[in-house]
Order: structure tokens, then sequence, then C-alpha cells
């Protein structure tokens, strides 16, 4: 009698186990290759270069927006007899508003920031798509122009704010000072303000130049496709 006329040797406890150990084996193996496919595509994608500089570039602005909401809160706190809202929503109507705006709009300009960064890193690193050449320049144009431009007009509408309200006079005990200041920077925030606005239009330039051009293929992309395909 050969052995495959024998009887089952296992009974059915017995195969159970190790179908059991068979089927988590498979699901191991499963995973494992899934996690190694994973890790191959993540490290064949690129960084995103102009996605950092952006990222930075919000968190220290929003230091920055976070460093003058601590600054108000101390002049509150020295002057405190006089409250600083009170004290500019006397004049909501005339200087004041620019103060608020200001406040607001460096608010908005750190999301802005921080958008602009996701919409290079998936220019990046999910469509492959490379600044370079002229565009780089106009890249590095859109990044100064949103953080000195956008930041130094915010600022000083807050500054024109708080003096046309009258508070800088009431600081310093000079009766003169708001209209000098005034005066003063109307054109620095004009200028400003057209370094901003020169920035978002050389921002927008380079990134939808940046996305018609088509991925940079490299000399070894048909063998690294074919080596996924066997995957």
């Amino acid at each position: 009698m050969s052995r495959w006329d024998e009887p089952d040797r296992f009974d059915d406890e017995e195969e159970s186990r190790l179908l059991k150990k068979f089927y988590n084996y498979v699901e191991i193996e499963k995973k494992e290759t899934e996690r190694r496919k994973f890790l191959e595509v993540s490290d064949k994608k690129r960084p995103s270069v102009w996605g950092n500089r952006f990222v930075l570039s919000a968190i220290i602005q929003g230091a920055v927006i976070t460093g003058l909401t601590v600054a108000l809160i101390l002049i509150q706190a020295i002057f405190a007899d006089v409250s600083l809202i009170e004290f500019l929503s006397l004049s909501i109507d005339g200087p004041a508003k620019w103060f608020f705006f200001g406040y607001f709009m460096y608010i908005t300009l750190v999301v802005t920031i921080a958008i602009t960064a996701i919409f290079y890193s998936h220019l990046e690193t999910n469509l492959n798509r490379q600044v370079r050449g002229s565009k780089k320049q106009l890249a590095w144009a859109q990044l100064v122009g949103m953080n000195v431009g956008g930041a130094a007009t915010t600022i000083l509408m807050m500054f024109a704010g708080l003096s046309g309200a009258g508070f800088i006079d009431f600081a310093i005990g000079n009766e003169t000072a708001s209209s000098e200041i005034m005066d003063m920077i109307e054109i620095p925030i004009t200028g400003f303000a057209l370094l901003f606005a020169g920035g978002i239009i050389a921002g927008g330039i380079a990134y939808i130049g940046t996305y018609v051009q088509g991925p940079k293929t490299g000399k070894l992309s048909f063998a690294d496709d074919r080596k996924y395909d066997r995957i």
C-alpha cells in the first residue's frame, strides 16, 4: 500500500491550524510586498524645494504676527488706563480702519503663503515638474514679494492706523506726530504694495509656465518604469 492510500494523518483540528498558519503567512507576505512597493515609490519622489521654502516663510510670518499680537497685549498692559480697542473704535470710520484692515490682511497673508507651499509641493512632488531657468527667478520674486512686500505693507497699514487714530500722540505726548508720520509712510506703503503685487504676478507666471512644460525625464526613467511594472 502506498502512502497515498493511507488514511488522513491529520485530524480536522490540526488541518485547520495548518491552514490558518498558511493564510497568515500569505497575509504577511502581501503586507510586506505592499510596504516595499510604497517605500520604493516614496524614495522615487522628488522633494519639493519651493514648497519647503514657502512653508518655512509661512512659519516665520506666523511667528511675526504672533509677536505683533503679543506686543499689542503688552501695550494694553502698559497703558492700562486706556483700552486700545476702544481707543481705535472711536475713529473706526477714519484712519483706525487701516489698523484692523492691516492686521487681518497679515493673517490672510500667512494663510496664502502656506497654500502657495501646497501648490508648489503638488507641482514638484506629485507632477514631477521642476522649476528651472528663468522661472526660478520669477519664483524667487514671488517669495520675496510675498514675504517682504506683503508683510511690510500690512505692518505699515497697522502703524498708520495707530498713528492716524492718535494713539502714537497719546503714547509719546506729541500733538503733531500723527500728521508727520502719515505723510512719511504713504509712499513706502505704495512701494511695498507694488512689490507684493509684482511678486504675485511673477509667481503666477512661473507656476503656469512650469506646469505646462511637462515633467523632466531622466535617462533611466524607462528602466525604472519596467522595474515597477514587474512588482
